[in-house]
């Protein structure tokens, strides 16, 4: 008796009806705040300020543009924190990126005398990336290790043998490059990171004397390039003798040097007054806060009865001055000294 064949005999499955699948939807984000302040980042990168500071003017750490709101500094988004975290290298990688040595690691890396350091640095040939102050008052410039080993590499400059005739005598007449070849680095990495004609010519104003951008711009221009000058990553608390000393360093000096920047910030000034005007990026500051417990107009504080207010002391400063300004701190002995320069 042959096979017969019984699948049509079997009745289908019938559907059961159920609830509707959900469509697919990506992860929620995780949740923290969408942008960190320049402190925060350092410590969820697990490094110093100097080094953000460093990675940030490389390009290496990207940040948000400003508002332009007086005093706001930019900020790092979360997801540079994220991506460096899921990268390879991590944290470490950018570490070692931003590395930078003083004179005597860095003659060391390159294998010469600190004497020949401080040469070719002077010269220009060695461009620093940072400088600070230390505690006896000199400047210490700061090299980025990576660029030393390339100019070993590929020997760039003169490491060995003598010096050619002009390059000595370059250094016979005193001159010192350093921060000439300091301000340039700096002005590439801001017209690198500006957006806008005028960001770029903020840039370069902020190498200038003050009135020279006083003497080109409208009062509105003016206030515009104030709102979109570069801002500094952190806020310091420098001592009246750091100011005194590193602020002549972010100047052009008098000379050559002020004149090609000057010329550059007319051109720039020209292409931004074609692009745009400046009332056009009118900055929007914040309203003032209501104050809660004001006091009518010419009114006088009294002293609390429960605390007469007490004569002034031997530690005191005395009472305020008319104009309502506090009197200003003494310099201390000592903070009038003159600085030197180190490699």
């Amino acid at each position: 008796m042959p096979f017969s064949d019984l699948s049509s005999a079997v009745p289908a499955p019938r559907a059961v009806p159920g609830p509707d699948a959900a469509p697919w939807s990506a992860p929620p984000e995780p949740a923290g705040p969408v942008t960190l302040s320049a402190e925060a980042a350092a410590r969820a990168l697990g490094l110093r300020q100097s080094e953000v500071e460093t990675a940030v003017g490389l390009g290496l750490l990207a940040t948000t543009r400003g508002t332009g709101r007086p005093g706001e500094r930019p900020k790092v988004p979360a997801g540079e924190i994220r991506r460096l975290h899921g990268s390879l290298d991590g944290p470490d990688g950018l570490r070692a990126q931003v590395a930078t040595t003083g004179a005597r690691d860095g003659a060391a890396l390159l294998g010469i005398t600190e004497e020949r350091f401080a040469k070719l640095a002077r010269l220009g040939l060695l461009v620093p990336v940072r400088c600070r102050l230390n505690r006896y008052h000199c400047v210490v410039w700061r090299y980025l290790a990576e660029e030393l080993r390339t100019v070993r590499r590929h020997q760039v400059v003169p490491l060995t043998g003598q010096l050619p005739a002009p390059l000595r005598r370059l250094l016979a007449t005193g001159d010192d490059a350093r921060p000439r070849s300091w301000r340039r680095r700096v002005l590439s990495q801001r017209l690198d990171r500006a957006g806008t004609a005028w960001e770029r010519a903020a840039a370069v104003a902020a190498l200038l004397p003050r009135p020279h951008p006083a003497a080109l711009l409208t009062p509105d221009e003016l206030r515009h390039l104030e709102a979109v000058r570069p801002r500094a990553l952190f806020a310091r608390a420098r001592s009246r003798t750091a100011e005194r000393v590193l602020e002549p360093l972010t100047r052009a000096l008098p000379g050559p040097e002020t004149e090609r920047y000057a010329g550059q910030f007319a051109g720039l000034v020209d292409e931004a007054r074609a692009t745009a005007h400046p009332s056009q990026h009118a900055v929007r500051r914040p309203p003032r806060p209501a104050r809660l417990c004001g006091r009518p107009a010419g009114s006088v504080r009294r002293p609390t009865p429960n605390r007469p207010p007490q004569p002034p002391g031997p530690g005191s400063t005395g009472p305020a001055r008319k104009d309502g300004r506090s009197r200003a701190r003494q310099t201390p002995a000592g903070q009038d000294r003159s600085s030197r320069s180190s490699a």
